[in-house]
C-alpha cells in the first residue's frame, strides 16, 4: 500500500470556501468551454480574416500563413482526394510513383470537397475550426477527469490550451529559432491550431484516451467492473490516432507498458484492469505499424521520403526556455510525482511524460514528432502543484497573481500567431517568404490547371513551384524539401537550369523529366537570366509571368 503524501490529493483535500465541485461536466461548464474555445479559434483566424478583408493588391495568398511549405503539400494530397484518389502520391516530384495509405486526412477532405463542392481551401480551413474546437472540448474532458473542483479544471485548461514558454523573450535574444514554443507547433495545442488539421485532432484523441486511462486505472475503481466496459473506446481512440498521427502512440504505448511492469513488480500480481487497458491501445496500432513500416522498406518513394524526412528535435536544454512559467509552477508536483509515484494519475503522466522526451531524443529522423502533447502532461503537473503546493502560499495573491500568469504564457502563442502576416501589415507582402505570391502566377497556375493532368510536370523555381499542385494539379520538378524525391539533386537541377548560359545545359533536364509547360516569372528570373528560353516557344504571358513550352 502506498504511502499518503504530504501534499493532499486534490480529491481529498480542505479547499476555500465557496470551492465548486462536481462529478460531472455542468451545462455552465460547456457553455463556458464554448464561449473560452471559440475565443480562442477566432483569434488564430483573426490574421486569415485580416488578409481577407483588406487584401494584398498584386498579390495572391495562397492559404496558409503558418508552415507553408507543408501547407501546400496538404493542398496537394486534398487535390488528390478531390480527384478521387485515396492513396497519397507525392505531387512535388516529377516520377510517377506507387501511393500509399498515409495522412489519410487529406485526401479524405479533398473528398468532402468533391462531394460538397466546397472550394479545397475553405475545406482546409472549415476542417482547422473544427479539429481546434474538438481539441479544446477534449482537454476540459481530460480535465472533468482527473479533477471535481470547476476552478482546478479551468486552470488546467487553460494552461495546456495556450501555455508556452519564454521563446519570445530567448529567441532574439540567443538568435534561435528552433527553441521549441517558437518552432514545434505540435507540442502547445494553441499553436498547433495554427498549423494544420492533424495536430490538434491528435492532440484532441490524446487527451480524450488519457482522460480514459486515468479513469480507468486510478486506484478507486480497480475493483469496479463497469470501468472496464470502455476499454473499446480507447482501441477506436487507438486507431484514429494510427491513422492521424501514429508517432503519438510510441510515447504513450512506452508509458503504458512501463505502467503495466512498475504496477507488477510492486504489487507481485498480473493485474488483469491494467493489462486489459494497455493492450486495447496497444494491440490495434500493431497492423498500422507493420504497414508503415512495410511501405518504407518496399516501397520506394516512401523510402527516398522517409530517408529525407528528417524532423530533428531542438537541444533537450531549450525545452526548459519552451515551458517556461507553467514547468516553473509545475516543478513541486514533478518531484512529488518521482518521488512516489502514486496511481491517481503521477504515475502515467510522469511516465508519459519520460517516454515522450525518450522518444524525441532517441536515435530516429523523427524527433520533433514524438512531442505531440507535450503540454498536456505539463499542465497536469502545474495544475496539481498550484491546488497542493502554491495555493497555500500565495492565496491572498492568487488572482493577481493569475492575472500577471496567463499573459505571460500567452505571448509566444501570440507572437507566433501574427508573426507572418506581419510582412502584409507592413505593406510588403513580397517579403512574407511565399504566403503571397505575385497574382500573376495564380493565373497561370489558373490557365494550367485546365490544361494538365496530375501526371504532366511543370518546371519553375521552388517558390513557383511549391503551390503549383495544389492549385494547378500538377507536377513540378523541384517544389519540397521532403516530397521531392532525391530532392537534392533536384534542386541544385533546377538552380542550375535557371541560371544556365550554356545552350547545352538546357535540353537534358526538359527531357529527363518530361516536362511540358515552364514558368517564368520573377520568382525565376531572381535565379538567373537563363539562355535555355531561347530554345522553348512562348505559350502565354500573363503580365510578369510568361508560361513556355518546349
Amino acid at each position: 500500500m502506498e504511502q499518503a503524501s504530504h501534499i493532499p490529493h486534490p480529491h481529498n483535500r480542505v479547499e476555500p470556501t465557496g470551492s465548486r465541485y462536481t462529478a460531472f461536466i455542468a451545462a455552465h461548464e460547456w457553455r463556458w468551454v464554448i464561449i473560452v474555445s471559440c475565443a480562442l479559434v477566432l483569434l488564430a483566424f483573426l490574421p486569415l480574416v485580416w488578409v481577407a478583408l483588406r487584401g494584398t493588391p498584386g498579390y495572391q495568398f495562397m492559404g496558409t500563413l503558418h508552415n507553408y511549405l507543408d501547407g501546400a503539400t496538404y493542398l496537394s494530397k486534398m487535390r488528390i482526394g478531390e480527384d478521387g484518389g485515396w492513396m497519397v502520391t507525392f505531387q512535388h516530384t516529377p516520377e510517377t510513383h506507387n501511393g500509399a495509405y498515409i495522412m489519410v486526412i487529406y485526401p479524405l477532405l479533398g473528398q468532402l470537397a468533391n462531394a460538397t463542392g466546397v472550394p479545397l481551401l475553405v475545406m482546409f480551413h472549415a476542417a482547422r475550426v473544427i479539429a481546434s474546437l474538438l481539441m479544446y472540448a477534449a482537454i476540459y474532458q481530460l480535465s472533468a477527469s482527473i479533477w471535481m473542483r470547476i476552478e482546478a479544471r479551468r486552470v488546467f485548461f487553460i494552461i495546456a490550451a495556450i501555455g508556452g514558454g519564454f521563446g519570445w523573450l530567448f529567441g532574439p535574444l540567443l538568435g534561435m529559432a528552433e527553441i521549441p514554443d517558437l518552432s514545434v507547433p505540435e507540442a502547445f495545442p494553441m499553436f498547433s491550431t495554427f498549423a494544420n488539421v492533424h495536430f490538434p485532432l491528435a492532440i484532441g484523441c490524446l487527451a480524450l484516451l488519457i482522460g480514459m486511462l486515468i479513469t480507468a486505472l486510478r486506484p478507486a475503481p480497480l475493483q469496479d467492473t463497469a470501468f472496464d466496459n470502455g476499454w473499446w473506446i480507447a482501441s477506436i481512440l487507438s486507431v484514429l490516432l494510427s491513422l492521424i498521427y501514429p508517432q503519438t502512440l510510441v510515447p504513450l504505448g512506452g508509458a503504458l507498458a512501463l505502467y503495466a511492469l512498475t504496477h507488477f513488480l510492486q504489487t507481485r500480481r498480473l493485474d488483469r484492469r491494467v493489462l486489459r487497458w494497455t493492450l486495447a491501445v496497444i494491440v490495434p496500432a500493431i497492423p498500422f505499424v507493420l504497414y508503415y513500416n512495410l511501405i518504407v522498406v518496399y516501397n520506394p518513394a516512401m523510402q527516398n521520403w522517409n530517408a529525407q524526412n528528417v524532423t530533428s528535435a531542438p537541444p533537450i536544454w531549450t525545452w526548459a526556455i519552451a515551458l517556461g512559467l507553467p514547468l516553473v509552477v509545475a516543478l513541486p508536483a514533478l518531484w512529488r510525482a518521482a518521488r512516489r509515484m502514486e496511481l491517481d494519475g503521477d504515475r502515467l503522466m510522469m511516465l508519459w511524460l519520460v517516454c515522450i522526451f525518450i522518444a524525441m531524443y532517441a536515435p530516429t529522423n523523427i524527433q520533433r514528432r514524438f512531442s505531440v502533447g507535450l503540454m498536456l502532461p505539463i499542465a497536469y503537473f502545474a495544475t496539481r502543484a498550484v491546488h497542493d503546493f502554491w495555493y497555500a502560499r500565495i492565496k491572498r495573491r492568487a488572482r493577481p497573481l493569475l492575472a500577471v500568469f496567463i499573459p505571460i504564457i500567452a505571448v509566444t502563442p501570440l507572437l507566433m500567431l501574427f508573426l507572418p502576416v506581419l510582412p502584409a501589415m507592413m505593406g510588403n507582402p513580397e517579403t512574407a517568404a511565399v504566403i503571397f505570391l505575385d497574382s500573376d502566377y495564380v493565373r497561370a497556375y489558373q490557365w494550367i490547371d485546365t490544361r494538365t493532368d496530375s501526371d504532366d510536370v511543370v518546371l519553375a523555381s521552388p517558390d513557383g513551384s511549391i503551390w503549383l499542385p495544389g492549385w494547378a494539379g500538377t507536377r513540378v520538378v523541384y517544389g519540397h524539401q521532403y516530397e521531392t524525391l532525391d530532392a537534392d539533386i533536384k534542386l541544385g537541377q533546377v538552380t542550375n537550369w535557371f541560371s544556365a548560359s550554356d545552350p547545352a545545359q538546357c535540353a537534358a533536364l526538359i527531357a529527363q523529366y518530361d516536362v511540358r509547360y515552364v514558368l517564368r516569372g520573377g520568382r525565376e528570373n531572381a535565379l538567373g537570366q537563363s539562355v535555355c528560353f531561347d530554345a522553348l516557344r512562348l505559350v502565354i504571358q500573363f503580365d510578369d509571368v510568361a508560361v513556355y513550352a518546349p
